[in-house]
């Protein structure tokens, strides 16, 4: 019985997380081998792909010509030339900017005004501007690209595939952070590790929809469907996931699944950018669920209050952990004696006797490590578990991200080793953004009258 009420309270919340555990730990084991399409072939029977890069500005984000370039040169590759590049910007300086490059431009009029924000207004834009060239049929498949988005040839093969066994009428394959690794502040870079872990989960979401989570960019859907669908959700800031919903209540079962195509992508590269990303995407998801039925609303709480309830568990565990051990390995070395209660001493003789008495004492001496029982062995081995599968994200995470990088081995193994040690730090900011944006969002709705200070658009750097 744990009598100790912090103890207690740390031992609830990590229990919350293990069905997420066990859940992300069973799709990773069933999704490996079809995560990343392989064994793939060029079949000369090519439909027609419109690749549509949305971004603020091309202009002010010179990475846009590094994603229509790689597009370019990876149809090359396979010899795929029925395609078209079309960059929706709200820049008008655009046209100049990509005049030389091999792309359609289509610049959002400042006097649209659909039922959308940001990017869906945007997306919107495209979907009626489409409609007026005779775009929007079944023949036509719009694959979604970001400012900072990057597509390999694999990538290709895997949508023509997905589209010639007709899988679907969205698809989906796994995103990846190796871009300005290097550039991006190192805690950011790291942090990303677990959003390229959390693509095993996406498989099953996508196979089976609703999608509780579908990301906005290496997102290959019909002209026609996004036609009928369109983007005009309201005032929310998480439109890629109410779009996937939307798709499953006109569609069906069937109307998702898996493309497999990699997409390359990089991470935030500083603090602030990671904290303002995490914020809208959970503040969208908050947003949505109330349009969702009872059974993925309920889905979409637990996720929520995931998001809320990791950084306190973070929080309460690093506390406990400092607490616990650092007596402990202070009295393996007597020469420090250490207290909660009184201030650090130092005794160099008893530690030269300690060190000289080492190879007769060495059961004494490590078993402050071991005597504490804080949980009985079967709850204690269920959230060991729990544990490994959160590190586990970690470091599968930053594999596939440095696998695509041109980092030498040796400082691969070495950002896994720090990934290690730091992982708790890094877990805290990765989690922070979700226990502020909570608190933020039923706040604002409380006190500020829905006066929602988030719809601020806030542009990340590239």
């Amino acid at each position: 019985m744990i009598s100790n009420p912090t103890i207690l309270f740390a031992t609830i919340l990590w229990i919350f997380f293990i069905p997420k555990a066990i859940i992300l730990f069973y799709r990773f084991v069933k999704n490996s081998k079809r995560f990343i399409e392989k064994d793939l072939i060029r079949v000369p029977n090519d439909p027609q792909i419109i690749f549509q890069i949305t971004t603020r500005s091309a202009t002010k984000t010179a990475v846009v010509k590094r994603g229509i370039d790689s597009i370019i040169e990876s149809c090359n590759k396979i010899k795929y030339y029925k395609y078209e590049i079309m960059v929706v910007t709200e820049d008008y300086n655009d046209i100049d900017t990509l005049n030389s490059s091999l792309c359609r431009v289509v610049c959002v009029s400042k006097k649209f005004k659909p039922n959308a924000i940001k990017k869906a207004r945007a997306l919107q834009y495209a979907v009626e501007f489409r409609r007026k060239i005779n775009q929007h049929s079944s023949d036509y498949w719009i694959f979604h690209m970001d400012d900072e988005s990057y597509v390999v040839r694999q990538t290709i093969l895997s949508l023509l595939k997905f589209i010639r066994e007709k899988k679907g009428v969205a698809g989906e394959g796994p995103i990846f952070y190796p871009l300005k690794f290097d550039v991006a502040n190192r805690i950011t870079a790291l942090a990303e590790s677990p959003r390229s872990f959390g693509c095993f989960e996406c498989v099953t979401h996508m196979n089976n929809p609703p999608p509780i989570h579908m990301h906005g960019s290496n997102l290959l859907v019909r002209s026609d469907v996004e036609d009928i669908i369109g983007w005009e959700f309201g005032p929310i800031l998480a439109e890629d996931q109410r779009f996937g919903y939307e798709i499953y209540k006109k569609y069906g079962k069937n109307s998702m699944g898996w493309h497999g195509g990699v997409l390359l992508e990089q991470p935030p590269l500083n603090i602030k950018d990671h904290f303002m990303q995490r914020r809208r995407w959970i503040i969208g998801n908050l947003q949505n669920i109330e349009n969702f039925s009872k059974l993925f609303k309920l889905r979409l709480i637990y996720r929520c209050t995931s998001f809320f309830l990791s950084f306190i568990s973070g929080l309460i565990s690093l506390i406990l952990t400092f607490y616990v051990n650092i007596p402990k390995v202070s009295s393996i070395f007597s020469f420090i004696n250490f207290d909660w209660t009184y201030h650090m001493g130092f005794d160099i003789s008893v530690w030269i006797d300690r060190l000289t008495h080492l190879s007769n004492s060495s059961n004494d001496l490590f078993k402050p490590l071991t005597d504490i029982q804080v949980f009985d062995s079967s709850l204690g081995l269920v959230l060991l578990f729990s544990s490994i599968i959160w590190l586990m994200s970690y470091q599968i995470g930053l594999f596939l991200n440095l696998r695509y990088t041109k980092i030498s081995f040796i400082r691969r193994i070495l950002l896994h080793i720090q990934t290690l040690i730091f992982c708790p730090f890094i877990g805290l900011i990765e989690s922070f953004p979700g226990f502020y944006s909570v608190i933020e969002y039923y706040f604002s709705k409380a006190f500020r009258k829905n006066n929602l200070k988030f719809l601020d658009f806030y542009v990340v750097k590239k």
